[in-house]
């Protein structure tokens, strides 16, 4: 895909690429949207989580939005819900989501002989594309990215975060959504992408992290808890940053969800790429134009966030969570209309696709660009021709 390595290391590389301040502070999960909705009034949540129970589904006359398209999205999200609160009436965990995952069973007494960090690192590799990833890179912990604090759904209290003792290294696990479903968004049908990427996540990164337990290390799962996924996925050579605010894939596009390993085991580590994604979404803009409430910005990237629910110190492109989540609890599903409309989400097993990607990567995005509007790639497909289209596949 036209990928390049860069030549220094990951921390001095994201100083450079985003002008990280050197006094940022770590980021308060008690900020980010979804914890405010929760005790921040101005964050009215209203019946957007509820709806994720069936028997409270508010079907509309939209299309994408029946009973068959809310049935479809809340069975997506059946395992990780139960798994992940399998102990909250207990002590208050949503484990994947505000605290890391204890699934694991104890360590093997004996630790396994290593070959090599090279040797190790490749047979990790391997399990982790066995378990379900479609990408895998490894980074040093950069504690920047580690929340100051993790957030209690239940108390609504705070508590500080650290990571289990000698936690080196974080094992970035990248979990391809369904392309065809994200032709669909924004739906209750469409969500279903995002349910049935973390459960392929959680499976994902709790078996990897069992397998590295049953090597005699220690190991911690996770998903969007404990840690801030972006920055340490770019930090392990899986994607650049995109305007729209997510992690752009050379091989997925931002069509991804992300999950985690954090372990002790000697590894090592993959450095940073570039394939031309800042220079694209300089141009670009699609996303922000496509976004219905405005909430990704359409200037040069800032230090200063639109509100508190993002990182200030980092000179980045930042969404405003605020309008993107109340637009989100209008429609009572997530939207994703960035990642349908964004050019790189592209089937690349196409070869065209793959040469697409080549120009886009060049002076001759423009040309792309183009090419995307007049073949009107990112336009909505219709709920009702996914399901003939998936159920005419399947008969055939």
């Amino acid at each position: 895909m036209g990928t390049t390595k860069v030549k220094v290391s990951s921390k001095e590389f994201l100083n450079g690429e985003f002008d990280i301040s050197p006094t940022l502070k770590r980021f308060n999960q008690k900020n980010d949207v979804f914890s405010r909705s929760l005790w921040d009034d101005s964050i009215d949540p209203k019946k957007f989580y509820a709806s994720y129970d069936i028997a409270n589904y508010a079907p509309k006359k939209s299309k994408g939005f029946d009973h068959w398209d809310f049935a479809f999205r809340n069975a997506s999200w059946h395992i990780t819900d139960f798994v992940g609160e399998r102990n909250f009436s207990k002590n208050g965990k949503v484990e994947g989501f505000t605290d890391y995952y204890a699934t694991y069973t104890p360590s093997s007494p004996m630790k396994v002989e290593l070959e090599s960090e090279e040797e190790t690192t490749n047979r990790v590799k391997l399990a982790a594309k066995m378990f379900g990833a479609g990408m895998v890179g490894i980074c040093k912990i950069d504690e920047r990215w580690v929340y100051s604090d993790n957030f209690s759904r239940k108390t609504q209290d705070s508590k500080k975060l650290d990571l289990p003792e000698g936690m080196k290294h974080a094992i970035m696990l990248i979990i391809p959504m369904d392309f065809e479903l994200s032709k669909t968004y924004p739906a209750a049908l469409s969500g279903a992408a995002t349910g049935i990427g973390y459960t392929d996540g959680l499976t994902c990164a709790n078996t990897l992290a069992q397998f590295i337990t049953n090597l005699g290390y220690n190991a911690i799962a996770s998903l969007n808890d404990t840690a801030l996924n972006i920055p340490m996925a770019i930090e392990a050579g899986l994607g650049e940053y995109g305007r729209h605010g997510l992690l752009i894939t050379p091989k997925y596009g931002p069509n991804i969800r992300i999950a985690k390993v954090f372990t002790d085991l000697p590894l090592k580590d993959d450095v940073p790429i570039k394939f031309g994604v800042k220079e694209f979404c300089t141009v670009c803009k699609r996303c922000a134009k496509s976004c219905p409430v405005k909430a990704i910005p359409f200037d040069k990237p800032q230090s200063k966030p639109p509100n508190f629910s993002s990182h200030t110190g980092i000179t980045k492109w930042t969404i405003n969570a605020e309008k993107c989540f109340k637009f989100w609890v209008g429609m009572n599903t997530d939207c994703a209309i960035c990642i349908r409309v964004c050019p790189y989400n592209k089937d690349f097993s196409k070869w065209w696709h793959r040469i697409g990607i080549r120009f886009a990567n060049s002076p001759f995005r423009k040309m792309v660009l183009s090419i995307d509007d007049i073949w009107r790639f990112g336009e909505r497909v219709a709920t009702a021709k996914w399901w003939k289209k998936g159920i005419k596949r399947l008969n055939n």
